[in-house]
């Protein structure tokens, strides 16, 4: 495999399982040393465990919320301190419930805007200085419910909404030195996926997938491939970009 990140150092978040996971894993399989940050603290020691036995390449775990000014600045003290720069910031960490307006309380609410958008402008924020010294690199985390009603997603479809615009704002303020891009996922088979599949008596799950052109969910390593990509040298010249890794499901 090639050690395309080889040198570079990143940040992921979300990285206890699923998408983030699957993020951290790639890029140090391709030479990069990685800080995972997550809320759940044994599914981050799982994480940064696992990397270093299968990759080789020092891992540091984090357990916090990247939505708090604290966790994200720690963050970024211990990839600058351990590893002496900052090239990668891919933030993945993200929540959604589901649930109709009128059955939204406040605090779900306010949960998952903080979880998408909050925690990707505090990394950014925090990590900003590092990359610019490093001439690096962003990748959020956005979805096809960003641009296209769901029914049931409408906290989510905002906040990822606000993601995408953050980042093409974040891409023109950063610029020349930091290019900023989304990945904007559909229906991917993760842990969470899995479990509403197990709750699902109506079949909604496998209807969404029968609807896809490509005929099946996409895998975390699938979606974790687009984040790389932009993450590269190859996108040089990618910035302020929306990238849809969604099986078909909306052509834009």
């Amino acid at each position: 495999m090639t050690q395309e990140f080889a040198g570079k150092s990143a940040i992921v978040t979300g990285a206890s399982r699923g998408i983030g996971r699957a993020v951290a894993q790639m890029l140090a399989a391709r030479g990069a040393k990685v800080v995972v940050v997550a809320r759940d603290a044994a599914g981050i020691e799982e994480t940064a465990s696992a990397i270093a036995a299968q990759t080789g390449m020092p891992c540091v775990g984090l357990a916090g919320d990247a939505a708090r000014a604290t966790t994200a600045e720690a963050a970024v003290a211990r990839a600058v301190n351990a590893f002496g720069r900052l090239d990668i910031l891919a933030n993945i960490a993200g929540w959604y419930p589901t649930a109709r307006v009128e059955d939204t309380s406040d605090e779900d609410f306010a949960t998952t805007i903080a979880s998408n958008l909050g925690a990707s402008f505090a990394m950014c924020r925090a990590a900003a200085p590092a990359l610019r010294a490093a001439g690096g690199v962003i990748v959020n985390m956005s979805s096809t419910a960003a641009r296209f009603p769901t029914p049931g997603l409408a906290a989510y479809s905002a906040a990822k909404a606000g993601v995408e615009a953050f980042t093409r704002s974040l891409a023109a303020e950063l610029a020349p030195a930091v290019r900023v891009n989304a990945v904007a996922a559909g229906p991917t088979w993760t842990e969470t996926v899995r479990d509403l599949m197990e709750q699902d008596s109506t079949g909604a799950v496998q209807a969404v997938t029968a609807s896809l052109p490509l005929g099946r969910l996409a895998e975390a390593e699938e979606i974790a491939e687009a984040v790389l990509f932009l993450a590269s040298s190859r996108a040089a010249v990618v910035t302020g970009q929306i990238l849809y890794a969604n099986c078909g499901g909306h052509m834009a």
